[in-house]
């Protein structure tokens, strides 16, 4: 399979480090092979865009939504109560920009084609 340069960075905290660092979503093996797999699928006019696009969101949540190791505590700064502190995870980073990661996506692929 040919590799496309997919980028797009969320924060994420690396817990044997214990560091916060900027993620790449396709780093994530499935996200990566899925999206490759509906963006091909696009341009071969099996789907269409609002399809492709709920397919990726499907795929993003699936893989990063809600599981400990994608997910941050976020609050004010210097707060020790836990309850304060809501819980990010790469998903809920990635969704208001989906719009962008699919035309993205469609971009790179289509130019490394």
């Amino acid at each position: 399979m040919k590799r496309y340069n997919l980028e797009f960075y969320v924060i994420r905290f690396d817990f044997n480090k214990r560091k916060v660092y900027n993620f790449n979503i396709f780093d994530n093996y499935y996200v990566y092979k899925y999206t490759v797999e509906h963006i091909k699928e696009f341009l071969d006019s099996k789907i269409t865009y609002d399809e492709l696009k709920e397919k990726i969101r499907i795929d993003i949540q699936c893989e990063e939504w809600s599981r400990y190791e994608y997910e941050i505590s976020v609050g004010a700064p210097f707060e020790e109560d836990a309850e304060k502190l809501q819980k990010i995870d790469c998903y809920y980073q990635a969704l208001p920009n989906l719009d962008l990661i699919v035309d993205m996506c469609i971009r790179k692929i289509k130019e490394d084609n």
